[in-house]
């Protein structure tokens, strides 16, 4: 166990040390309170933002998750979050933190909502505006004043990335109206992770861990700590899945682990096709939870 630091989910100070990056040379431990893993080495906020505005890596990226399968999953989200607001609701607020290229504010924008949204992403912020004429506001969400005002805050892929989630979540909360939701998508600790960790610990191998902790991803909730997280906040938890689904195209994560390419298009049509049926590992979760009505 470490006394410092202390879990950046619950503030527990019973953080056990995992294993050590080859790749990046960071330290990476885990809560033995909440179960939460995470970076344990200070990250420099400025350097994360100089990463996420590289316009070229941004463009590749964003057109990358542009794809059928992430589109499917906004519209299912946009449909249930439809159904969970009070009928009759007229042009709800949405407000879509780390929005990106603006691609799915655009799909709400089509589904009815009023959008808004927000990045510290410069390229992010220029790309959203040519792509889809959508506006982001460029300040930390702890600055944005329109207090109890949205229907709807979602975080697609947001707070495995941010040094403080919890502050993020608290934000949240202080931006919707009271019986307002908030939808999180984000990684969550899986079989594939253990298989990585046990190879980590046993011979110091840290490749498949190092596709999933990265400079980019600071740290995976566990379910449990997303809950205790929630109910601490002051959410009421309404629905909670922990999903096989991938964001990107499989070769893209097959490139990243250093598959060799003659082999790589063969291999993720066969992954494709597990992942399909949702037979391959659950790596991701979808969590949907309510402000209390006063």
């Amino acid at each position: 166990m470490v006394t410092a630091p202390l879990c950046k989910i619950c503030s527990a100070e019973t953080v056990r040390h995992l294993y050590r990056s080859q790749r990046y040379g960071f330290q990476v431990g885990r809560c033995t309170g909440c179960g939460s893993t995470f970076v344990l080495d200070k990250i420099n906020e400025s350097e994360l933002k100089d990463m996420y505005s590289d316009d070229s890596s941004f463009e590749r990226f964003s057109n990358m998750m542009d794809n059928e399968k992430v589109s499917k999953r906004h519209l299912d989200a946009l449909h249930l979050l439809k159904q969970l607001l009070p009928s009759g609701t007229i042009s709800p607020r949405i407000f879509d933190v780390g929005a990106g290229s603006g691609y799915f504010l655009n799909q709400a924008r089509e589904f009815g909502f009023e959008v808004y949204g927000s990045e510290l992403s410069d390229a992010a912020i220029c790309s959203a505006h040519r792509r889809y004429n959508i506006t982001l506001s460029p300040l930390p969400l702890e600055q944005e004043l329109r207090t109890d005002f949205f229907d709807v805050v979602t975080m697609w892929g947001l707070i495995e990335h941010v040094l403080d989630p919890l502050s993020i979540i608290k934000q949240a909360f202080r931006l919707l109206r009271c019986g307002g939701f908030l939808y999180i998508y984000t990684p969550v600790w899986c079989f594939y992770d253990d298989i990585g960790l046990g190879l980590a610990q046993y011979c110091g191998w840290t490749r498949l861990l190092d596709r999933r902790i990265t400079l980019a991803h600071l740290q995976l909730f566990s379910t449990e700590a997303m809950r205790k997280t929630l109910a601490a906040i002051g959410f009421e938890l309404c629905r909670m899945e922990v999903v096989c689904e991938y964001n990107l195209p499989v070769t893209a994560y097959l490139e990243s682990l250093g598959v060799p390419a003659r082999v790589r298009n063969g291999l993720a049509t066969a992954l494709d096709q597990l992942i399909d049926r949702g037979l391959f590992f659950r790596n991701n979760m979808r969590v949907f939870c309510r402000k209390p009505l006063a």
